[in-house]
């Protein structure tokens, strides 16, 4: 049985940790690198304090760490000038910016823009001149195999000189955005060396004038460093400029690349490992635009670890590479090397003697550890070892040890400071050097004891855990979401969420408004968040649960860069599928443990975005590298638990503002809604209801109607229906299954011999590759396939009907399959029709009417009146055995409703549910009351505001779009 790991543990599991004191020391004080989104001004503050420890570190390991940060810094800083520089400019389709019409708007934009800020950006301009003066300097002693501390002091002291000279108070402001080829793809600065001498060997004429183009962000501090690389090894003449390819360059930029093509300049493009090629490529479409003969053009840039053959289609002489198993961090995971330091590792803990062995244990632990990392960027090096180990006494003890890639210089050291302040938490660290963090790994068995205990340990320790983070690895309280460079939280929850002003244009349009509406609400417990609280990331010890990946999930390039905590509450909430009750459990637990009494304000949007991520991930994963069956179905799962996770939490929050005050109970008239199109719709790529769906339940419930579901959906999700809304009961898959909620007891309605068909058919299915089932169907099937639009026009299909999160969708399965499979395998009681997203296969004796009167006969008896409300050609038969019959007016087949007796609403769905509501009620019917928008928490709020911008129409929605100023932010990049 797993312990739960408590404060009162941390006193006895921080005796784990015993490591180097001069680590201690130095990594100590580092704290400011739990964030690495910097503005200019604070990384200004933290180089000047940089160069000044250069004068008082020791020599040796210490020395390399912080001229590695003045590098990191100054470029960093040189890049922030440069982007400022730049400016703004205008964002259009890349198809558009490279025609005539698109580069003459972003010419005016640009043209406007630069007169505005003339003098200043002179300024700057001179500034970066004298800075770029003093970083060469610098860089001249950097790239040398071995340097004297004293050189970098002098250098040093000429770039603090610098600093001294004010800079725009606006450029101050602006943060930097991390560079992801040393934070997280594995490089060194050694790398672009390596990659310089690549160039050299291939280039070898010293004469031959050459000007590095450096792709921002990462090419700024390739450039600059390769500058200095070239110039030390003689070649006459170099020089260097950057670009951001996206934005296209500037008037300055553009007339400086003209000047250096028509002096028979070398282009030399300088990037990050390329992930698509794409970048790479727009740079060789702007050096030829700029007057660049083909030949004068190479691109150096290292090999992506996930996208090895992006450039084969290329003549060779353009490309000068380096492979990822000759960067200097697989090589520092040498055997050798890791033997070397791990023996001063252990010795601090007495023991005489380490070395590694050849195992095949710690080979196959790797290869798990790398399997369940959910990232398809291709960083993340990381290695198990195991270690033998021998005591003063003789005796030999056997320890597995990983060693994993957490960044270059003060981009990493958050790893060390994390799993020190963690350490009742984390599995015990050892130390971090070059980049690489050593810590023990607890191998792990099959899991045993009582499983409910087990879980309630893992609830208990996930609250404490995200406790932890939110006391020991706080970040300032003045860091406001959002003003970071690579927000990708809300920026997918902005995007999502704005589908509730439509789709395509107006959606688009609104994004920069509820990006910044969601940025004015900041976290009073600003965190460096986990990011990724999955089962997969948990080990069992001895003494309770331990987090493995702790450090690298939250912050980064194509990370969360979400500083609230609730968000860790959310995905845990998610990850282990928890209750109401037990997440009341978790949320109490942190809340005691960190004192942030209003988390549950917060809550809500974060569960929304960790489901909306997992979602998205999920499909990065199914489209991204080649995958199993078995991994396909793995991930296919994910996506199926974040859809359910989205759909029921929504449904709760819905149901907290028109939840009836009593416990339903049956009664005549029994009113049966279908869910999707009537009560639901799918407006975030999930289905859920509106505003004027919450009326309507609300209006039903004040004036004594009896309501029940009656629906395609699974049994699972008529229950958690009932009990968000406050529901009676319901029929669930298609007439397959009654639920009665008031007594909470089901009843089957599928015969045995449709049931064993239904079986046959689902073991068929799970056989077929790229074929995936709903699981929670038990007495029908609900199968798909995802598709990955191919291009544009696609995915703005895919956009507009909104099926999905992230770049694929469901689709049905082919007809023609169905076809073969029902008369192969000689289906004669089961029938499938197709929806917009799935195919559903039922029992051929079961349907929608069959359902509402077996239903009705059960908890009523077949006197009682019935009232259908429908919107689908599946509800035409309960249509027909309904005492009355309505829809929302986007019925596809109104014809035939309409014949069976139905009513049809002037309006479309949720506002059509409302009309029929309300004709129900009367004009002397109660009016339904729902929770005061005033007592809701203010983010709670605007997804309420969310909810009724999807009952407007497309003029209202319009209208009040094109009169927000924010609007408009969108067309600037």
């Amino acid at each position: 049985m797993l312990t739960p790991v408590t404060p009162m543990l941390t006193e006895q599991a921080s005796t784990r940790q015993d490591l180097l004191p001069a680590e201690l020391d130095f990594y100590s004080a580092y704290d400011w690198c739990l964030d690495p989104h910097l503005t200019i001004r604070e990384a200004i503050d933290h180089l000047r304090d940089e160069i000044d420890r250069l004068n008082i570190v020791p020599e040796g390991w210490q020395t390399g760490e912080v001229a590695t940060n003045v590098f990191l810094l100054s470029c960093a800083l040189l890049n922030g000038v440069e982007e400022y520089l730049r400016g703004p400019t205008l964002r259009m389709p890349r198809q558009l910016a490279t025609r005539r019409l698109g580069r003459g708007a972003m010419w005016m934009t640009e043209k406007i823009t630069g007169n505005l800020r003339q003098r200043r950006r002179a300024r700057v301009r001179r500034w970066r001149e004298r800075w770029q003066a003093g970083l060469d300097d610098f860089l001249a002693i950097f790239v040398r195999e071995a340097a004297e501390p004293i050189s970098f002091a002098e250098t040093g002291s000429r770039l603090t000189m610098l600093l001294q000279s004010p800079l725009p108070s606006d450029l101050q402001a602006k943060h930097l955005g991390a560079p992801s080829a040393f934070s997280r793809l594995d490089l060194t600065h050694f790398d672009v060396l390596a990659l310089g001498r690549r160039f050299v060997k291939r280039f070898p004429d010293r004469s031959q004038p050459i000007v590095l183009l450096g792709l921002r962000t990462a090419g700024t501090y390739f450039a600059a460093l390769l500058q200095a690389f070239f110039k030390a090894e003689g070649y006459q003449s170099v020089s260097s400029l950057t670009v951001q390819p996206k934005k296209g360059p500037g008037r300055w930029e553009r007339k400086e690349l003209k000047r250096y093509a028509e002096q028979d300049y070398a282009l030399l493009i300088v990037d990050d490992p390329p992930h698509t090629g794409d970048t790479i490529f727009l740079a060789f479409s702007i050096a030829r635009r700029a007057g660049f003969e083909l030949g004068k053009v190479r691109a150096l840039v290292p090999t992506h670890p996930a996208r090895r053959n992006w450039f084969k289609s290329l003549p060779s002489h353009l490309v000068v590479s380096l492979e990822p198993e000759q960067w200097r961090k697989h090589q520092l995971l040498d055997r050798r090397v890791v033997e070397s330091r791990l023996a001063e590792y252990f010795q601090r803990q007495n023991f005489t003697k380490t070395w590694l062995v050849d195992s095949r244990r710690a080979d196959e632990l790797s290869a798990r550890l790398r399997s369940v990392s959910r990232s398809q960027s291709g960083g993340g090096l990381k290695r198990i070892y195991e270690v033998q180990l021998q005591t003063p006494q003789g005796q030999t003890e056997t320890r597995y040890v990983l060693a994993k890639s957490v960044g270059l210089g003060w981009l990493g050291y958050h790893a060390f400071l994390a799993g020190h302040r963690l350490s009742a938490f984390v599995p015990p660290i050892l130390g971090l050097r070059d980049g690489i963090l050593y810590m023990d790994w607890l191998p792990q068995s099959s899991p045993t004891g009582d499983g409910n205990l087990e879980r309630d340990s893992w609830i208990e320790t996930s609250a404490s855990y995200v406790a932890a983070r939110a006391r020991s690895l706080s970040l300032p309280r003045n860091r406001i979401p959002g003003k970071a460079v690579h927000e990708n939280g809300l920026r997918l929850l902005a995007e999502v969420l704005s589908k509730a002003y439509g789709r395509f244009a107006i959606d688009i349009l609104m994004r920069p408004r509820l990006q910044q509406r969601l940025c004015q609400h900041p976290c009073p417990f600003p965190t460096l968040i986990d990011g990724n609280m999955g089962r997969a990331e948990w080990i069992a010890a001895t003494f309770g649960l331990l987090k493995t990946n702790y450090d690298d999930h939250g912050m980064g390039k194509t990370e969360l860069n979400v500083i609230d905590p609730a968000y860790d509450l959310a995905e845990t909430i998610l990850s282990l599928s928890l209750s109401p009750e037990e997440e009341t459990r978790l949320v109490r637990r942190y809340v005691e443990e960190s004192g942030d009494a209003h988390v549950e304000q917060r809550l809500f949007m974060n569960k929304l975005l960790a489901g909306l991520w997992a979602m998205s991930s999920a499909q990065e994963h199914l489209f991204g590298e080649l995958q199993t069956a078995d991994q396909q179905q793995e991930f296919h799962q994910r996506f199926m638990s974040a859809w359910n996770f989205l759909t029921v939490h929504t449904a709760r929050f819905c149901g907290s503002h028109c939840r009836p005050p009593q416990a339903p109970r049956w009664r005549s008239p029994l009113v049966a809604l279908d869910i999707d199109g009537v009560l639901d719709r799918r407006l975030f790529g999930y289905p859920c209801t509106t505003a004027a769906g919450i009326e309507a339940l609300s209006l039903l419930a004040a004036n004594g109607f009896c309501v029940a579901v009656n629906t395609a959906r699974s049994i699972a999700e008529v229950r958690d229906y009932c009990q968000a809304y406050g529901l009676a009961g319901g029929v669930a898959e298609n007439g397959s299954y009654l639920w009665d909620a008031v007594a909470q007891r089901g009843q089957v309605l599928v015969n045995p011999e449709a049931m064993r068909q239904l079986d046959e058919l689902k073991l068929k299915l799970q056989q077929l590759p790229g074929v995936f089932l709903d699981d929670r169907h038990q007495y029908s099937i609900r199968a798909f396939m995802y598709e990955a639009p191919a291009g544009l026009l696609q995915r703005l299909l895919t956009s507009v009907r909104s099926f999905s999160v992230g770049d694929g969708a469901p689709i049905p399965l082919p007809t023609l399959v169905m076809n073969y499979l029902m008369t192969s395998l000689r289906l004669d009681r089961l029938s499938f029709h197709h929806t917009g997203i799935d195919t559903t296969i039922v029992a051929k004796d079961v349907d929608k009417g069959a359902g509402l009167v077996a239903l009705r006969d059960w908890v009523l008896g077949p006197e009682a009146a019935t009232i259908a409300v429908g919107d689908s050609e599946a509800d035409l038969s309960m249509f027909r055995v309904a005492t009355h019959s309505f829809a929302p007016a986007h019925i596809a087949c109104a014809g035939q409703a309409r014949l069976l007796g139905c009513q049809i609403s002037r309006h479309r769905y949720q506002r059509g549910l409302l009309d029929v509501a309300q004709k129900l009620v009367g004009s002397n019917g109660e009016q339904g009351r729902r929770r005061a928008e005033d007592a809701t928490a203010a983010p709670e709020r605007l997804f309420l505001e969310l909810l009724q911008a999807a009952d407007q129409t497309n003029i209202e929605k319009l209208i009040g779009v094109l009169f927000d100023p924010a609007t408009f932010t969108m067309f600037v990049r």
